[in-house]
């Protein structure tokens, strides 16, 4: 390093030789100064000689005899008497090294031992069996035969261990591991992995880009949004330092030590590259930020069958009934390809609908955007390209139950839940006119809205019989991106284009019904689901509650038609205005037949009112009926239905996700006390989820 001679001047060095431009342009000489290393911190060297000296008093007590310090005056006898005559010395034993090393864990530091403070290999075995059950098998991140060899090679990354056991804990009955409720099982291995996050990790390895995808997974359905789209992107941008967005990359061999092509590891890194973009559209979309892997950033193949083989694990080779299917007769392996295809797709309707204007007061215009028609063709063009056996139906749902594995049928069945989500985003917006009729507006535009209001129409219908269909035949092996699909839904089932009359209203509470069951199966394990479902159990009874309402209002109307008497009707917190329905009018007017839940602001966030008293989750509802008229929000508004998030800021609060204190939470043993004081998000501020489960350490 050299520095300039005057130092009034603070102009760094420009590190020319051999000298500096700034110091020729201010005619001074240059002065170099030869970098000193500094030496090891005092606290380390002390560490070390205590380490030292407890490890000589092991030795002599298993009555080994010590050589000589190497500074003792007749260390240099010794070192002269060893080159020229045979050693004499009693060796230490290996074995004697070992049992200190891995029998006498007190003798390390603090740091040390929380670094290497792994669960017992049962512990270790059964977590990692349910991650390739419940994630891998969606996210196919790592192969089970290279992981479970790097582990009896020492060479498995401790991060990716710590990541692959936070989020498979939530799955387990071990009583070691359990909690409840269960999506607390692996905080103590979730603290670990955000622990051993440093500089190491960025380095552009496999090993770590799959630690980064479990992450972001892990994240985002602890509902902290930000971090899930963060770590998402670390992802993405490894992906890309590694080459595995290009097809030439992926196509080149990998060899083995004896020269053959590694296949299993060739297939697998086309897979964590998929998996990984899957993962970046989920963690983008859903929280409304800019997606990491945009339409022509990669030109990477899909999937092939002869891979899905390669990679194929045997637990995943039964059918929803367990029973085990013959290799290579699964009719649904094809459906990886399709899948990524409506993902890459919905990626697309996303990014362009978040751009749609909510200005009411200009004249109505439809479509909202000028990619919509391009869109749309996308998505149907994605439809015509299924196999017709591809086609979603009830009937081929129950052929895959007995012929398909649990696992492609849970890939077939997301894809077509997130078609329906996509054509849904397009066409929402249509809703918020569903109350205008030919005569408001030019015959082009009302015949356009009236499609997309049939679109959405036709949308909710197949949605609610796919998600009962995962509901059914995937339980809680479903990650929390389709929760999130599912509340969508729920969503637009509020408008009053699916409450126009008692049949509209029965069909749609049932829809409600059936998607609120299909989020809280979802709900113990994963804190994102469970604050959905609370949402979409209070919008279930909100709905109820005004169709009620609106009912009774009516009756009295014509009561008071029928004795031709003036009669004023009291309004409820609840109470809105019966739409007016004139013989042009296809669906009520969003002005008098709104459906509303608890206002939001500007911002769209929950207002509720704070309380001191802590409640259960059913006072929610109870808060619901004690709003006034004035705080409400109209589900028909261009607002609502053009907010590409739909509320997805108050699901994905990382500011405010409930846990439980890290700090009595010991690496194995959970401590009786309750979480307290943890804020849940505004829209349920009273809530407080239930204590964990007090479990015992590994060797009770």
């Amino acid at each position: 390093m050299r520095f300039m001679q005057e130092e009034e001047t603070q102009i760094k060095c420009d590190g020319a030789k051999p000298e500096c431009l700034h110091c020729q342009e201010a005619n001074l000489q240059c002065h170099y100064t030869e970098y000193k290393k500094r030496g090891p911190h005092k606290g380390y060297v002390r560490m070390l000689e205590e380490r030292l000296a407890q490890l000589e008093q092991k030795l002599v007590s298993t009555g080994a005899d010590l050589p000589p310090p190497i500074h003792s005056p007749s260390s240099s006898h010794v070192l002269e008497e060893s080159t020229t005559a045979p050693s004499t010395k009693p060796k230490v034993d290996k074995e004697v090294l070992m049992r200190l090393t891995l029998h006498s864990p007190s003798q390390l530091p603090d740091k040390e031992r929380q670094e290497n403070d792994l669960p017992p290999i049962d512990i270790l075995n059964h977590l990692i069996e349910l991650f390739f059950q419940y994630v891998n098998s969606v996210f196919p991140l790592v192969h089970r035969g290279r992981l479970r060899q790097s582990i009896q090679d020492c060479t498995v990354s401790k991060p990716l261990l710590w990541a692959l056991m936070a989020i498979s804990a939530r799955f387990s009955d071990h009583p070691y591991i359990k909690a409840d409720p269960p999506y607390w099982a692996g905080e103590r291995f979730a603290t670990k992995a955000t622990s051993s996050i440093n500089a190491s990790l960025l380095e552009p390895t496999i090993s770590n880009l799959q630690f980064w995808g479990i992450m972001s997974c892990l994240e985002y359905g602890r509902a902290s949004g930000s971090k899930a789209w963060t770590y998402g992107g670390i992802a993405v941008r490894i992906c890309q330092e590694l080459g595995l967005n290009k097809e030439s990359v992926l196509a080149s061999p990998i060899t083995l030590p004896d020269g053959s092509i590694d296949y299993v590891a060739m297939a697998l890194r086309r897979r964590i590259f998929w998996s990984c973009l899957c993962i970046d559209k989920f963690a983008s979309t859903s929280t409304n930020r800019p997606q990491g892997f945009e339409l022509g950033d990669y030109d990477a193949a899909y999937p092939t069958r002869a891979e899905s083989l390669l990679l194929l694990d045997p637990i995943q080779n039964i059918t929803v009934d367990r029973h085990t299917l013959p290799h290579n007769s699964d009719p649904l392996m094809d459906i990886i390809p399709h899948y990524i295809g409506v993902l890459e797709r919905f990626g697309e309707v996303a990014k362009y609908m978040s751009r749609a204007k909510t200005d009411t007061t200009s004249a109505v215009t439809w479509p909202p955007i000028r990619e919509f028609s391009q869109l749309e063709q996308s998505m149907m063009a994605w439809k015509h390209s299924l196999p017709e056996s591809y086609h979603f139906s009830l009937e081929r749902v129950q052929i895959y139950r007995e012929k398909a594995t649990q696992n492609y049928l849970n890939f077939w069945l997301c894809s077509h839940a997130m078609y329906c989500t996509s054509m849904l985003a397009l066409h929402r917006g249509s809703l918020a006119y569903s109350d205008l009729g030919a005569a408001d507006l030019t015959q082009d535009i009302y015949e356009r809205i009236q499609h997309s209001i049939r679109s959405c129409q036709e949308q909710v219908q197949t949605a609610t019989e796919v998600f009962q269909c995962l509901k059914d035949t995937c339980g809680c092996n479903v990650l929390p991106y389709m929760g999130y699909c599912a509340y969508i839904f729920s969503t637009v089932l509020m408008t009053s284009a699916f409450s126009s009359d008692p049949n509209a209203y029965a069909k749609s509470s049932m829809g409600l019904a059936i998607l609120f069951d299909s989020i809280k199966i979802l709900s113990p394990y994963w804190p994102m689901s469970e604050r959905l479902a609370l949402t979409t159990r209070d919008m279930l009874s909100a709905h109820s509650r005004l169709y009620d309402v609106q009912e009774h209002q009516d009756a009295a109307n014509r009561m008071s038609v029928r004795h031709s008497k003036s009669s004023s009707v009291s309004q409820s917190p609840d109470t809105y205005h019966p739409p007016q329905h004139s013989s042009s009018q296809l669906y009520p007017s969003p002005s008098s037949s709104s459906s509303y839940i608890p206002s939001r602001n500007s911002n769209l966030n929950p207002t509720i009112p704070q309380t001191n008293t802590a409640s259960s989750p059913l006072s929610t509802s109870v808060a619901l009926q004690q709003q006034g008229i004035s705080n409400q929000t109209d589900f028909n508004s261009c607002e609502f239905l053009y907010d590409s998030a739909l509320f997805g800021q108050i699901i994905f609060d990382s500011s405010h996700v409930n846990r439980p204190p890290q700090q009595q939470i010991s690496p194995y043993y959970q401590s009786n006390s309750s979480p307290e004081n943890n804020s849940m998000m505004n829209v349920y501020p009273s809530y407080t989820p239930q204590k964990p489960i007090v479990q015992p350490n590994w060797n009770p």
